[in-house]
């Protein structure tokens, strides 16, 4: 109904804009009461005040960038470990090695003592390789540049998958885009996530379109983080997109070859590395399902609850894990039904697989921007209850419920305040009350369950309404 109220006065609905003012939602007695008090002068003060504190946001995101860059001495975050594996793969050292990882860390980045060891897989390697030709300075702000781009080609992509052409309801797209935490934080860090989510976007875009070989390659180089990537070569094989899913494997085993060729290392070799530095990665604070405020995964949430249980913790986890993974199945296989066993790609397949990449694994705040294809779901669903006028007070608590979770994952809850109130906790050695972990430092990975279970029930609902629309109206083309 906000919505619908700022929309409504808007020139550039074009030709939506009959639609929304003809909509029930404006016909809502509560919208009513809701526009006569907006109208108060006060009223209408305080709305313009809370804009211009969003715009000022991408100001200061800007200044911050620019500071940044002209550091002399950056604290650079994740883009460490990125630029020593570089640079040891140029020396024919595999930064695999924890021993070889760690020496060279304190080489490259002055930063010397305990940290984390480099589990990403070898075909990672000759991704970054680029990075070891230049000093640390300049190849972050090569990796920042490489950033900015991927955030405008992400952006983009959520603008093809949405339904209007309405420019006004593209710029609502962008901005809520924009406003997860992910893109942001990940940029800040100079972690990997927005350009992993860029490769699967786009390689569903041009499946979409038909382009497997294209798609195929931007799977296969997103498979360098597998964990994020992973589950849509089930999907992909259910859809019958062979030469897709052949094309990708293809190109991950190519990356993977010419990794381990340059870090002198053999399969042996790299599964024994493996073996020794995950385990000790997932020690480390910022990891550890049991201390880690971090994580938005769903993997913490038995931990969480059972800390002094690891049988109860992980049958929790994997639980809630199994049920989401049963019920995303169900779902495409009665999609698949419906539809003939076709090979369509539906944005609520990608949305719901995206969610679950993030909620079955490990996941980072940085990982949230792989929640894109659900902001675009979520805004083609309403377009979707107003163009058929299929509104429902269960099924517009349900579209609430989703709106509500994405909120958490934005830097105003995800960032400041689990933060600021982290702060006040010696929290890296597991001194968090019980209470707090189980509640607000848990939220994140709550807002994922939720978005998860929002989009799962509004594109199961959707198969019923759906179904009933093209029977009235076989002349539309309207895809959920």
């Amino acid at each position: 109904m906000l919505v619908a109220l700022v929309l409504k006065h808007n020139w550039r609905l074009d030709d939506e804009k009959i639609l929304w003012q003809d909509s029930i939602f404006l016909q809502n007695g509560f919208l009513r009461k809701l526009i006569k008090f907006c109208r108060q002068p006060i009223v209408n003060f305080a709305l313009q005040a809370v804009i211009v504190l969003l715009v000022s946001r991408l100001v200061i995101y800007t200044g911050w960038l620019v500071y940044l860059l002209n550091q002399s001495d950056p604290p650079f975050w994740d883009f460490k470990w990125f630029y020593t594996a570089s640079k040891l793969a140029h020396q024919h050292l595999s930064p695999f090695n924890l021993d070889i990882f760690q020496q060279g860390f304190c080489t490259f980045t002055k930063v010397c003592g305990s940290i984390p060891p480099f589990v990403y897989p070898p075909n990672i390697i000759p991704l970054i390789w680029f990075l070891g030709y230049f000093p640390i300075n300049t190849a972050f702000t090569i990796w920042t540049v490489m950033h900015l781009i991927a955030i405008g080609l992400l952006l983009w992509g959520a603008n093809i998958l949405l339904e209007s052409r309405s420019p006004a309801l593209r710029n609502i797209c962008t901005i809520a885009v924009a406003l997860l935490f992910g893109l942001i934080f990940d940029l800040q860090t100079g972690n990997v996530a927005t350009f992993i989510a860029v490769l699967l976007l786009w390689m569903l875009i041009f499946a979409k379109k038909d382009s497997n070989i294209a798609g195929g390659f931007c799977l296969g180089i997103a498979l360098f983080k597998p964990t994020l990537a992973i589950l849509f070569i089930p999907y992909l094989l259910l859809k019958r997109r062979f030469s897709l899913v052949l094309t990708s494997l293809i190109t991950a085993s190519l990356l993977g070859i010419i990794g381990l060729v340059l870090t002198g290392n053999s399969v042996t070799e790299f599964l024994q590395d493996a073996a020794r530095g995950v385990p000790l990665w997932l020690n480390d604070p910022s990891n550890n399902p049991y201390i880690s405020i971090s994580r938005i995964d769903l993997r913490v949430v038995g931990p969480r609850f059972f800390p002094n249980n690891t049988f109860l913790a992980k049958l929790f986890s994997d639980l809630i894990v199994l049920v989401l993974l049963g019920l995303g199945c169900w779902y495409w296989y009665q999609k698949q039904l419906q539809t003939a066993w076709s090979k369509t790609i539906f944005l609520s397949e990608i949305a719901l697989i995206f969610c679950l990449s993030i909620a079955i694994s490990y996941s980072q705040p940085t990982s949230s921007v792989m929640l894109v294809p659900a902001v675009v779901f979520l805004i083609n669903d309403l377009l979707f209850q107003i163009r058929y006028s299929s509104f429902s007070w269960g099924r517009i608590s349900v579209w609430l419920g989703g709106i509500a979770c994405l909120f958490i994952q934005t830097k105003f809850i995800n960032g400041w305040l689990l933060t600021s109130l982290a702060n006040n906790w010696q929290w890296k050695k597991g001194e968090l009350p019980y209470i707090l972990k189980v509640t607000i430092f848990t939220l994140p990975s709550y807002a994922v369950l939720g978005i998860t279970l929002s989009v799962l029930v509004l594109a199961i609902t959707s198969l019923r309404q759906l179904k009933a629309v093209r029977v009235a109206s076989p002349q539309e083309k309207y895809e959920l």
